[in-house]
């Protein structure tokens, strides 16, 4: 050693100099201190019995030292590049992790610091692995080539790549388990693949799933890994009687986790098989329970990622849940749309053929009496009656036509529209006042009735002199219809949309319905506010609106 320089010496790394072809002549006493081996020992030994490759150790990812960079040596030492034993991730990037790079880079006097050294292992006094990054600083002593080696112990850098490395593959592995169990349709079934995630990629083979029965108001089990299922044999149920740290959770949802058993006893049979339990809420659905037969099996990572994977589990069962209702409700739906078109067909049917022969009938009496000069004020209450009745079919058959949803909308525009409802409808002296040029995605035919029956409400209701007006929302949410009639008591404002509510003695109570009907099977809302000049005001908002000119179309 006392050849060399003596900053060599000095140097507080582990750190070895060789000759030009790679034999230890000396180390400085940081090689003995951090490695255990003695450099007197080491003298006269080629640095492949200091250094191995690091095929034995878990590397983790691509290292994030800078890539390898060299001119000769990249052509020379590609070959060995391309060595199927080098850790994964290493491939590709440039890095050496093999001594033979090693001994050729000492042999051609090259430099390498420690970001594009080298990534390899040394063997400490006590036989174990550790990984090291290596450097390479070439010198001459008397005209001879020499080079200062210097090891760096990464262990605690490689222990952190590799912690990082595992928590992301546990995310990816969630993130993939997520989208999986997205496609599952009924409870049992997402059960199930969560079990399956707990056990098959978390790594953990006891584990089951509970869900509540609300009818006995227990916990049920329903899903158990096998290995469950021979370490615990029959799951029991669960009950608010007893006392389990299941129900607990469940009642909480505040997970629980218990490093040992046998400090619960009150909770634990002496003999139980489990020796570590993690039990987390899934909701109001029910809990999960991952185990191991050893004490202390869990850390705070595993606490963590079971957390997020039973609220992907409980959001999977409240969407299922939503499904379920949704179709019933869909179901029950399409039932009562059926049996009320049934009932409207029936109706027209077996009353339209009588009612057109009393129509008629009353035609030729009012005709022969009107012949004699006879006026029967009787028959026009008669004819009143039939009238009404002959309403009251038309918009039972309307309304039941308005309960099928939408299946194809086109560009109305909304003053077109609205000016040709004003001229079906008998509004008398009243006026129409159009304030957007707005255009609106909808079926244009039941658009097209509720607007006719909006205008129609406003006339029968704030009289003939009646004003209406029809623009877009401020907001940009929708259109309005408004008139300055009375209005209605605030008080009544969500009855108005009811089959058969109506303060006109001659009006049907369907006109209001049938407008709420087309608004839900355009998927909007529609709400009765008052307007400004104190008369009503119908908002329709949710609704697909086009902000360009009518007369564009």
């Amino acid at each position: 050693m006392n050849r060399f320089p003596g900053a060599i010496e000095a140097t507080p790394d582990p750190t070895l100099v060789v000759d030009g072809d790679g034999v230890v002549h000396a180390g400085t006493p940081s090689v003995e201190s951090v490695f255990g081996l003695d450099p007197a020992e080491l003298a006269g030994r080629s640095i492949d019995e200091v250094f191995e490759d690091p095929t034995e150790l878990d590397w983790g990812s691509a290292p994030s030292m800078a890539p390898f960079e060299g001119g000769e040596s990249d052509d020379r030492d590609g070959e060995e590049a391309d060595r199927t034993d080098e850790p994964e991730g290493a491939a590709g990037s440039g890095l050496r992790h093999d001594v033979a790079a090693l001994i050729e880079t000492t042999r051609a006097g090259e430099a390498r610091s420690l970001a594009d050294g080298f990534e390899l292992a040394v063997r400490r006094g006590d036989d174990v692995l550790v990984p090291v990054r290596v450097s390479v600083g070439p010198f001459e002593l008397d005209g001879d080539p020499y080079a200062v080696v210097t090891a760096i112990d990464v262990s605690n850098e490689r222990t952190r790549r590799l912690a990082l490395q595992r928590r992301t593959e546990t995310l990816e592995s969630l993130h993939e388990a997520t989208r999986e169990l997205l496609k599952t349709t009924d409870k049992r079934a997402a059960a199930e693949a969560a079990v399956s995630y707990v056990e098959d990629v978390l790594g953990h083979p006891l584990a089951a799933i509970w869900l509540h029965n609300e009818d006995g108001d227990a916990l049920e089990p329903v899903v158990w890994t096998d290995s469950a299922e021979a370490v615990v044999g029959d799951h029991p149920t669960f009950t608010a009687d007893g006392s389990s740290i299941t129900w607990d959770v469940f009642e909480s949802g505040e997970p629980t986790y218990v490093a040992d058993v046998h400090d619960e006893p009150d909770r634990y049979s002496d003999d139980a098989a489990i020796r570590s339990e993690l039990v987390v809420p899934l909701g109001r659905y029910g809990v999960l329970n991952v185990g191991a037969t050893t004490a202390e099996a869990f850390d705070d990572s595993d606490l963590a990622i079971a957390r997020i994977w039973a609220a992907t589990v409980t959001m999977v069962l409240v969407r299922i849940e939503r499904e379920r209702q949704l179709k019933r409700r869909e179901a029950e739906v399409s039932r009562e749309r059926d049996r009320l078109e049934e009932f409207a067909s029936l109706v027209s049917h077996d009353l339209r053929s009588p009612l057109n022969v009393a129509a008629g009938n009353l035609e030729i009496v009012t005709d022969r009496l009107a012949e004699e000069s006879i006026d029967a004020a009787e028959l026009k209450a008669v004819k009143r009656s039939l009238d009404r009745m002959d309403a009251l079919i038309e918009d039972l058959l309307a309304l039941a036509r308005q309960g099928a949803g939408i299946d194809e909308t086109e560009p109305v525009a909304l003053a077109d529209l609205a000016a040709q409802c004003w001229t079906t409808v008998d509004t008398e002296s009243a006026t129409l006042s159009v304030e957007t040029e707005t255009v609106v995605a909808a079926d244009r035919s039941r658009l097209r009735q509720a607007l006719e029956n909006l205008f129609g409400n406003a006339v029968e209701h704030a009289g003939p002199d009646v004003a209406v007006a029809i623009g877009a929302l401020d907001d940009g949410d929708g259109f309005y219809v408004a008139d300055d009639g009375p209005g209605v008591d605030p008080a009544r404002r969500d009855e108005v949309f009811e089959a058969g509510m109506t303060t006109d003695p001659e009006g049907t109570g369907f006109g209001l319905k049938i407008v709420a009907e087309v608004a839900e099977a355009h998927g909007w809302t529609v709400a009765l506010v008052e307007s400004e000049g104190g008369g009503a005001r119908f908002e329709f908002r949710g609704v697909d609106l086009d902000p360009s000119d009518a007369s564009d179309e």
